[in-house]
Parts: structure tokens; sequence; C-alpha cells
């Protein structure tokens, strides 16, 4: 997470030279779904890629909201996670 961001709460995916934003679309508490916006100084992630990404968002939804949470509203440190490993289908 950058400590200039903003809502709604998203996350930067890059592959290569390419980049996209995923919103979270957040209902009750829970993540409804996802939306794809293209930065526009990159371009954005090929299909495949976006589908990993997205599965990835799903599996990781609550650890993204809960650490959005701590560092934007609460104000508490987060720690970095480095992702090195593909969610299982």
């Amino acid at each position: 997470m950058f400590s200039n961001e903003h809502s709604p709460i998203h996350v930067h995916v890059r592959y290569g030279s390419y980049e996209s934003v995923i919103e979270l679309i957040i209902r009750d508490g829970k993540l409804e779904g996802v939306v794809f916006r293209k930065l526009s100084n990159k371009r954005a992630l090929p299909p495949a890629q976006q589908r990993e990404a997205e599965q990835f968002v799903r599996a990781k939804g609550k650890d993204i909201m809960r650490k959005w949470n701590d560092y934007f509203v609460l104000h508490k440190q987060v720690a970095p996670e480095r992702i090195t490993k593909r969610i299982n289908r």
C-alpha cells in the first residue's frame, strides 16, 4: 500500500511493464466484487494476468480490507508482506 492512497479500497497489480488497479466492491463488510481500472500512463494487464490477479484479490480480500482499515483508518503500522506463490485454484 502506498501511504498517499485514497478510497475506494484498491490494490495496484504489476506484471512486467503492465499495471492495473483493482478496486474492491464491499457491501456489509464483505467483498462482493472487483473492478479493474487502467492507469493512464501504463498498459493494462493482459487477460490471463487479470484473471490471476482477480483470483488473488478474492482469496486475500479479507486481509486487504483489514490492512487498509488498520493503516488508513486506525493509523496503525502494517507490516509489509511479500507474496511469492500463486493462489491454488
